[in-house]
């Protein structure tokens, strides 16, 4: 079993056989929305314990999880214009491929 995050999305698969119901996509956007929900799919997903949900919710709001290095991005400013471009175009065609895989285009991540 593993849960990787990718660019934009969280995937989650199962070591056996290839893809299939044993993939498991979502954005940040819905895990940031929705942390608890798309954890307790996680799990179901790959057949796991699944912890007590309003456990878990009082963890994940109690966590104080932030990105440990957003002191020093608001000290540089904003992603420029350019740079997001450039990742927007190196990451569409492999954004194109999963969102025709899994049928679902809010993968392209289109602009």
């Amino acid at each position: 079993t593993c849960l990787k995050i990718v660019s934009e999305a969280v995937v989650s698969t199962q070591s056996t056989g290839v893809f299939g119901d044993e993939l498991l996509v979502f954005t940040m956007a819905e895990y940031h929305e929705d942390p608890v929900g798309v954890l307790d799919t996680i799990f179901k997903h790959v057949g796991v314990y699944l912890p007590d949900l309003t456990e878990l919710r009082e963890f994940i709001q109690n966590s104080n999880i932030d990105n440990t290095n957003s002191d020093v991005k608001k000290s540089f400013g904003g992603m420029f214009d350019e740079t997001r471009h450039l990742l927007h175009n190196f990451y569409q065609p492999f954004n194109e491929d999963l969102a025709d895989f899994l049928k679902d285009p809010k993968y392209k991540f289109d602009k």
